[in-house]
């Protein structure tokens, strides 16, 4: 008889808890609140991504909650240490982004899914129990992205300033280009106002630029090219008839659909997939021979 994935939320946790990685305390007591309210234990917590990567294998948590963003590192690379240093410990990244980028670092990192920030406690939960049940756990609305309407790929490409900005840089420039004040900013990234307020110092820093109105300008126009493939942005493509096998092996890759938790061959299939659909995009990019496809 198969086991529904949906009826592990009744199970208690047994083992060595759940570790959190996060450089915001107001994240991490929100997660701790969430975990222990819900009858789960925590095995540890830090704020630095070295810390962790040191601390986690030592420890053995049943499973990682990893930020995606982190001023000494990314929860991805965090969650490829772990994989070399102890295989068996299960992670997920949390982000407040919902684009394709986060999605495909998550995948092609090893983890067993991505919780948003922008869902609700419940829905946190319930994805944090399906990862600890061995089933994948990406936020619902990864799926929605993946299927929302391709966007028409533009002309040029995007301004080369914006790739000395960081994940959080760029996310606080795009609230400039929104118009948004810095308290409308760090309600959508859910950090401190003053977090923003440096991120957008630094962001006019490293542009070179006197004021917020520069920024928005300058993002307005460069939202309306393409994305670089490499950065994850492969719906803008130049290439539109890669896009849907892509799209394709992300699906597979967030499904919930199965009723058995996937094996370990099954997750490095379908990342395997994953990888050579985005590869077959760079290398036609490149103009360079396609590689050949997985057996």
């Amino acid at each position: 008889m198969m086991a529904d994935p949906e009826n592990h939320q009744h199970r208690p946790l047994t083992g060595r808890g759940v570790y959190l990685l996060d450089d915001h305390e107001v994240v991490r007591r929100g997660l701790r609140q969430l975990v222990e309210s819900n009858g789960l234990g925590i095995a540890g917590e830090s704020g630095s991504a070295r810390e962790a990567a040191r601390r986690i294998p030592a420890l053995r948590p049943d499973l990682v909650i990893l930020d995606d963003d982190l001023p000494d590192g990314s929860g991805a690379d965090v969650c490829r240490a772990i994989a070399v240093a102890a295989p068996g410990i299960r992670c997920v990244l949390m982000t407040g982004d919902t684009d394709e980028a986060v999605l495909i670092d998550s995948i092609l990192a090893g983890a067993w899914g991505c919780l948003s920030k922008q869902d609700d406690s419940s829905e946190q939960l319930r994805l944090i129990r399906r990862a600890l049940a061995g089933h994948t756990a990406y936020s619902r609305l990864f799926q929605q992205a993946l299927v929302d309407p391709v966007p028409l790929p533009g002309p040029q490409r995007r301004d080369e300033r914006l790739q000395a900005l960081t994940r959080q840089e760029m996310r606080a420039a795009i609230g400039l280009g929104k118009g948004l004040s810095n308290r409308q900013i760090s309600q959508e990234m859910f950090l401190a106002e003053k977090t923003i307020k440096n991120l957008v110092s630094s962001v006019l820093m490293k542009l070179g630029m006197a004021g917020r109105t520069e920024v928005a300008v300058l993002i307005t126009r460069a939202r309306n090219h393409p994305e670089d493939p490499d950065d994850g942005g492969y719906r803008s493509s130049r290439f539109p008839d890669l896009i849907p096998e892509v799209t394709a092996a992300l699906l597979n890759c967030t499904t919930e659909a199965r009723t058995v938790a996937p094996t370990e061959v099954v997750r490095a299939e379908a990342a395997g997939r994953l990888a050579d659909a985005l590869t077959a995009i760079r290398t036609r990019r490149m103009g360079s021979r396609p590689v050949p496809s997985r057996a």
